[in-house]
């Protein structure tokens, strides 16, 4: 359907069908270079072109930085007009400002350009976009170095104090925080959906290329539109003999779940594990000791034969780092199939941010599960929330964009406020929902990596999915390209067809790139 001069990763991830004819250019140079995608193998009509910079995304005198396309808030480095313009002025064609770019005090930063035919340039490259939000270096797009460090500094500071500190200082100093915390500009809170609003923003301009609704496969199986996930994690001993208290509550409402327990902080029996398998649960590591220093690049490889034996005593696939404390580079590196240390956004947290994703996405060999519920001691122990209804309503948007509740729970907290019945409002709320998918994060992790190993193919009546996927996974289309531009925020990708058959293809395409996980 598509044809690029390089692969592009809007397309691997979500399994759109393009094809790369031959080996990309090598990174040269002090400039960008452009790269091209086309509808159709034979290249004619409309395009979309984007700058591919060297050293990954900057070189020597410019930097990434933050600009909006009307609500989204976006983070990359931009080609100038003049860098942006020069390649396509070879051409007959008349270029307009098509989207224009604001920086965060309204001065006008570049434009997606349009010419005569619809083909369209940007002047970023949506990989560096995409990428900046789930290893979350768009920190580094507006901080200085300086401000890094105290960055840093100071979470090594806050996990050296904190096992001196009594635990009402530090929910008061908590509290206190949370007042500045909440403000933080970027990532939003409680909802931050600028990276799903970029996916649908970049396929509408695909489907404005191609002039036609673009197939992909859909993120979830067996006819799922969304997926509810529940995660336990285990802090202490007393939170261990609390298990019972939301197991019950689990198995009532029909829900199996993951428990992450900390096996040098307390005695796990092996009775316990294989008590919490047979019911269908499943078992994670959340740190060895939870004492924040499991992915510090010196301490984890003392670390790592320990974690890697309780994770093969205990079977365990998956892997939460206590306070969810992140290090891209690191966690890549874990012996799991999956890790969730990654909040969609969270403000309050001792290392803040978030990945701004609902949906999973991979690191190297390992998935990345966001959480993308707020926790229960934030709601209940910090902002001394009364009831669940912000859990209930962050999951109603995510369900409404097609995405994945992620929620932590800690039996440890029980006794905070209403947490339990608030718990036991969320599952209530989706018990009838025939569309959710009530999976454990392993079976989440398995998927997408069947979705990411698997492609879409024409049979000359209609797209199907071949590969690891086929027979459960559904194909989705984009909404059709309008006769003129849109505003921006009015694009939705979840809310898509689906199986419906699209104009035939003149020649069936080969495989995109797979490398999406």
């Amino acid at each position: 359907m598509f044809t690029a001069s390089r692969p592009f990763l809007v397309f691997d991830y979500f399994r759109v069908p393009y094809d790369v004819p031959s080996p990309p250019a090598p990174d040269r140079g002090t400039g960008p270079y452009w790269a091209r995608l086309t509808s159709g193998r034979r290249g004619g009509g409309p395009s979309l072109s984007w700058p591919v910079f060297p050293t990954g995304g900057s070189f020597p005198g410019r930097r990434a930085r933050r600009f909006w396309i009307g609500d989204l808030v976006l983070h990359g480095t931009l080609a100038t007009t003049a860098e942006l313009l020069e390649p396509l002025s070879t051409g007959a064609q008349n270029w307009i400002p098509d989207e224009r770019l604001f920086a965060d005090d309204g001065k006008v930063l570049g434009a997606v350009w349009r010419s005569g035919d619809g083909s369209l340039a940007l002047p970023f490259d949506p990989a560096e976009v995409v990428t900046r939000f789930w290893t979350e270096r768009y920190a580094d797009t507006h901080a200085s170095d300086a401000r890094r460090w105290a960055r840093q500094e100071a979470l090594r500071a806050y996990y050296g104090v904190r096992p001196v500190l009594p635990r009402t200082v530090q929910i008061s100093l908590r509290r206190a925080g949370s007042h500045v915390q909440r403000r933080r500009s970027f990532p939003r809170w409680p909802v931050e959906d600028s990276l799903h609003g970029f996916f649908d923003l970049v396929m509408r301009w695909a489907s404005s290329v191609a002039g036609m609704r673009v197939p992909w496969i859909a993120p979830w199986p067996a006819g799922h539109t969304w997926a509810l996930v529940l995660t336990h994690d285990v802090e202490t001993e007393a939170g261990l003999h609390r298990i019972p208290t939301l197991q019950e509550v689990d198995r009532r409402a029909g829900h199996r779940s993951a428990w992450n327990l900390v096996p040098g902080r307390y005695r796990v029996e092996d009775a316990l594990v294989s008590s919490l398998q047979e019911g269908g649960d499943e078992v994670g590591i959340h740190g060895l000791y939870h004492d924040g220093r499991d992915l510090h690049p010196d301490e984890l490889p003392r670390r790592m034969p320990q974690i890697r034996h309780w994770a093969e005593r205990w079977g365990a696939v998956g892997f939460r780092s206590p306070a969810t404390h992140r290090d891209w580079a690191v966690m890549s590196m874990l012996p799991f199939q999956y890790d969730s240390s990654s909040p969609d956004t969270d403000p309050f947290e001792p290392q803040a941010g978030g990945c701004c994703s609902w949906l999973p996405y991979c690191n190297g060999p390992i998935v990345e599960l966001p959480i993308t519920m707020p926790q229960d001691h934030t709601l209940f122990a910090i902002l001394r929330a009364r009831d669940g209804r912000l859990w209930t309503d962050k999951a109603e948007r995510i369900r409404a964009r097609g995405g994945m509740a992620l929620l932590i729970t800690h039996p440890d907290y029980t006794e905070v406020g209403p947490m339990v019945a608030a718990y036991e409002q969320l599952l209530a709320h989706f018990a009838a929902d025939p569309d959710v998918w009530r999976a454990l994060p392993g079976e989440v992790a398995a998927w997408w990596r069947r979705r990411a190993a698997s492609s879409l193919e024409w049979d000359g009546a209609a797209w199907r999915v071949v590969g690891p996927a086929a027979g459960e996974a559904a194909v989705a289309f984009t909404d059709r390209p309008a006769a003129r531009r849109d505003d921006a925020r009015t694009c939705n990708l979840p809310r898509t067809g689906r199986a419906d058959r699209p104009t035939p293809q003149p020649t069936p395409p080969r495989r995109g790139d797979s490398r999406a996980c």
